[in-house]
């Protein structure tokens, strides 16, 4: 006899059958993920001190142990109900239990104190990986070949020998036998033999569970959904632990007086204030300095005179106003000079002509470049004001002028990272250089969307290339032009990596304290976490701001 369980959603009816193992089986393992739950918070409750983060900081991770007991709770009453989103939410604690016992499984292996140990191994028999080379040359090979010919097939088995052969190589005298060895030697202590059954439990218990679909009457869109969320679940998870997690503490820490080593206290929005604070007064005929009309504890930040009369503008932290100066005038410099270069290389790389994709990729290769390591090359290969190239090139072509025309211009070797003066244009230029590709291509995408029958009409009106490019490329790539703009924006509010390195070996010269920078030195230099956090969550104040003013901007002129 056919009956329909009341689950809350509509679903197939089914008959009555016996209880399956499974179903016991994770409710015995929800009831003992509860109770490790409650262990867990009731221990970080009662510690006399939480990593000098304040008692706040210590609530809120207990309360975070103990999810888990709550949805095991939750699940273990569905699963008795046979409520279906019982089993969905049984599949979700034992798979994410059976990650955690992995992971931690993989801490007593010592996996993750040995990857130096593995790039060792790697770099010392990198032989072989010229195997794992041959391999994917000769599959890709055999790939171009008529797949109906035997001649394909041979080829893809000998290349994917020769991988085999290839890895099996690079493991064996990588030490394999060794790291398997020492491995198996961690199962002489009675944890590593918990944490490993807990991992076995969790995945026979979630794959019990798996199968159970159709007897808790799992629909088409139910599987598609739980296996969606199976497949973003590691950067769901990665998100939580490693974004979210230390959003919320920064969030927290802003509002304290937080350095790190002590118990931090809850002071308001006193760092906000105090990064905020600015001061106007008028500099009198008794004051002798500017900073003489400044209230205690503000400092000149500029000097304004008109006329006779001499304005004076303090400010409690003076680095904070210097690095959104100096942040601002490099997205300024930096939007012309990462924007319109790359469109006009965009215009001439989609024209017909030998070799494009290769000019297009080495365009592009600096994109996708680290930055530091562009950084260090910059400083020592480029900007170095007695070896650097850029200083050679600049004397070589003065002395060619002075020797054909005669002229006498004088050689100065230009301090690209010692003078004041070049400081700043020596950051933008390094950035938008490895920006271009990047910016190109986008636009590359966006002019190769635009219609043929829009130059085809302007040809047959007798439009020349100019008059083509002013009146139907540019208006057809505005969401690109757009995109690209808001993006450099963004990026360039956020630039660290080119002063940090470009000028790391000496203070940071005030030319070159940026935004990120500046909240980096503050937390990290000047030990002032909960100042520092409050700079970078106003950053990201001023980075909505500019981005939804700029949406808002392009709507109008769109609408």
């Amino acid at each position: 006899m056919a009956t329909l369980t009341k689950t809350g959603n509509i679903g197939p009816m089914r008959e009555q059958k016996n209880l399956p193992l499974a179903i016991p089986a994770s409710i015995a393992l929800n009831i003992a993920t509860i109770l490790m739950s409650v262990l867990l918070a009731l221990s970080i409750f009662e510690l006399n001190e939480f990593y000098a983060l304040g008692d706040t900081v210590q609530y809120f991770v207990g309360g975070i142990a103990l999810i888990p007991a709550v949805a095991a709770l939750a699940a273990v009453i569905l699963l008795i109900m046979k409520n279906p989103n019982g089993r969905f939410l049984s599949l979700a604690l034992h798979f994410l239990g059976m990650m955690a016992a992995f992971i931690y499984l993989l801490h007593i292996w010592g996996i993750f104190t040995g990857f130096d140990a593995i790039a060792d191994a790697i770099y010392d028999n990198s032989i072989w990986l010229w195997g794992l080379v041959i391999a994917y040359a000769l599959y890709w090979f055999a790939g171009r070949l008529d797949n109906s010919k035997p001649l394909s097939s041979r080829i893809e088995m000998v290349a994917v020998g020769i991988g085999m052969l290839a890895l099996i190589g690079l493991l064996f005298f990588g030490g394999i036998l060794e790291a398997t060895a020492d491995i198996l030697g961690k199962y002489d202590q009675l944890e590593t033999w918990v944490v490993t059954a807990l991992m076995v439990i969790f995945g026979i218990v979630a794959y019990g569970i798996l199968t159970l679909g159709e007897y808790f009457g799992e629909t088409t869109d139910q599987r598609t959904a739980w296996q969606g969320w199976l497949m973003l679940s590691p950067n769901i998870i990665g998100f939580m632990i490693f974004f979210a997690g230390p959003l919320l503490l920064s969030l927290y820490l802003s509002f304290t007086d937080s350095v790190g080593v002590k118990e931090p206290n809850f002071i308001g929005l006193d760092n906000y204030s105090q990064a905020l604070s600015l001061q106007f007064k008028a500099q009198g005929e008794d004051d002798q300095y500017a900073q003489d009309a400044l209230d205690a504890g503000y400092r000149v930040l500029e000097t304004i005179k008109i006329g006779n009369k001499t304005t004076v503008i303090g400010a409690k932290d003076v680095y904070f106003w210097i690095s959104l100066r100096n942040t601002f005038m490099f997205c300024l410099m930096l939007i012309p000079l990462a924007t319109i270069p790359a469109l006009l290389l965009a215009v001439v790389l989609n024209s017909k002509i030998p070799g494009m994709k290769i000019y297009r990729a080495a365009f592009f290769l600096p994109s996708v470049a680290a930055v530091v390591g562009i950084a260090l090359i910059w400083r020592i290969a480029l900007y170095s004001s007695s070896i650097g190239f850029i200083n050679y090139a600049l004397t070589e072509f003065t002395r060619f002028l002075n020797d054909t025309f005669g002229t006498s211009f004088a050689d100065t070797e230009i301090g690209w990272l010692s003078d004041t003066r070049y400081m700043m244009f020596s950051m933008v230029l390094m950035a938008a250089w490895q920006v271009v590709g990047f910016n190109m291509v986008l636009f590359l995408a966006g002019i190769q969307g635009i219609p043929n029958d829009l130059y085809e009409a302007a040809q047959v009106d007798g439009a020349n290339q100019l008059n083509q490019f002013r009146f139907i490329t540019l208006p057809q790539l505005r969401p690109t032009t757009f995109f690209v703009v808001v993006t450099t924006i963004i990026n360039g509010l956020q630039v660290f990596n080119e002063p940090f390195v470009l000028f790391r070996g000496a203070a940071f010269p005030d030319e070159v304290r940026t935004a990120v920078l500046n909240l980096y030195l503050r937390g990290f230099q000047d030990i002032l976490f909960g100042y520092s956090s409050a700079l970078a969550w106003m950053l990201f104040a001023i980075i909505f701001v500019v981005t939804l003013i700029q949406f808002r901007i392009n709507r109008e002129k769109t609408a």
